[in-house]
């Protein structure tokens, strides 16, 4: 678990770096492209359908569900305590989809059984949400963007700089060779790589992670439900943490902000879906599925209502929240 945890904090270390540029080369807003990359949970995915494939239902569904219940407390508390979080219009929209969707696995979970038909209803929302983060965050460059980008090719020496009598005049445009246009592509397509290379890195320490959460989880004598919902939960949820320290170094909160309300619906939807379509989900008990879920909707939905800046005192509320839901239902 510690080599898991070194690996999540390298990885969100570099996600958070170059989400930035990697946004205006792909054409996305940096909000909406760590809620599409780092809300994405293939961790989780794999872990719940793992589950749901050795027949063991309340440990698959106490995965996908329990993330969320850490998503929406712990990691939304950190970032409260430890950085200022300011609530702009399209946070409310995200939270709002963020808590629609956990309503949405919560119906599928109270019938009893998720069916294979409803695992891929599941994945099919995910993918349609997918499809509209894409279509209402794509936007054209903004002139500071332009402006940073002029500065960078300037930088890279694949602008003129002026031969002009003042300096400042731009020379005679000339076309950049073989080489230069391939360096520069490389240097525009380098930041969308490393965003890529830290969310597999991510990837691999939740699995690691994960074992390692495994083996406790095998010496516990606990139920799969409570075991699902609270230590394989956080275990999976962990890079998420992680990205609370990256966006805090940076000064970029909105950035974690983004990934836990996309890892919300990315849970509830695509994860739930998953594990469901691998092998039909008989529901045990769904008392804690109930509450966990209560506490996610209500952390969403606050969050979407609030006004101005959220205060240090609300997010110790909600890890206080998390700390007395854990005991409850290991007990």
């Amino acid at each position: 678990m510690a080599i898991g945890a070194g690996l999540l904090v390298a990885g969100s270390e570099a996600f958070a770096e170059h989400i930035v540029p990697a946004s205006r080369t792909i054409g996305l807003s940096a909000f909406g492209l760590a809620a599409l990359v780092a809300g994405a949970e293939p961790e989780e995915a794999w872990t719940a359908s793992v589950a749901a494939w050795r027949d063991r239902p309340d440990l698959a569904i106490g995965d996908a569900l329990g993330a969320n219940l850490v998503i929406a407390t712990v990691t939304l508390g950190l970032l409260a305590v430890v950085t200022t979080l300011v609530i702009t219009p399209a946070v409310r929209r995200y939270a709002l989809v963020a808590a629609a969707t956990a309503v949405l696995a919560l119906l599928t979970v109270v019938g009893g059984t998720v069916a294979r038909p409803e695992g891929i209803g599941l994945i099919a929302v995910y993918l349609v949400l997918v499809g509209l983060l894409w279509r209402v965050e794509r936007r054209p460059p903004s002139i500071g963007e332009l402006v940073e980008a002029t500065e960078e090719d300037e930088e890279y020496g694949t602008k003129p700089t002026g031969d002009g009598p003042t300096g400042t005049e731009p020379a005679a445009a000339t076309e950049p060779s073989g080489a230069e246009a391939t360096v520069t592509a490389t240097r525009r397509w380098l930041p969308l790589l490393m965003v890529v290379v830290g969310l597999v890195t991510m990837v691999i320490g939740g699995l690691v992670v994960v074992s390692g959460a495994e083996r406790l989880v095998t010496a516990a004598g606990r139920s799969d439900s409570a075991i699902g919902l609270t230590v394989l939960a956080l275990a999976t949820s962990a890079e998420m943490l992680a990205l609370v320290w990256s966006a805090r170094r940076r000064g970029m909160p909105e950035i974690a902000l983004a990934g836990t309300l996309g890892a919300i619906a990315y849970n509830s939807t695509f994860s739930l879906g998953l594990a469901a379509v691998v092998r039909p989900l008989e529901v045990g008990d769904q008392t804690g599925i109930v509450v966990v879920t209560a506490l996610v909707v209500a952390s969403t939905v606050g969050l979407a209502m609030h006004r101005g800046p959220v205060r240090r005192w609300v997010g110790g509320v909600l890890i206080v929240a998390y700390a007395v839901t854990v005991a409850w239902l290991l007990r």
